[in-house]
């Protein structure tokens, strides 16, 4: 079979290289935004467990609570 005949010869080799860059383009952006949408799912349900964890703690641990929190987030600050 010879490629470079009609009607093979109709599709340019530069061309579906471009098209075929394109497509890996296209699905590493899609990747990339299914790892963002997966990291804000992550980052709400921690929320959510914080907030249970929350009404949990009684008033005689608040100060505490409130202590452990506090450190734990300068010490994420500190990591930057």
């Amino acid at each position: 079979m010879y490629y470079n005949q009609y009607p093979y010869s109709i599709f340019n080799q530069s061309m579906l290289a471009t098209y075929s860059t394109i497509l890996v383009e296209q699905q590493r952006e899609l990747q990339h935004e299914a790892e963002q949408e997966d990291n804000i799912l992550k980052m709400r349900r921690a929320i959510a467990d914080y907030c249970d964890a929350a009404k949990k703690v009684t008033p005689d641990y608040h100060e505490s609570a409130m202590w452990n929190c506090l450190e734990e987030i300068v010490g994420q600050m500190m990591k930057g």
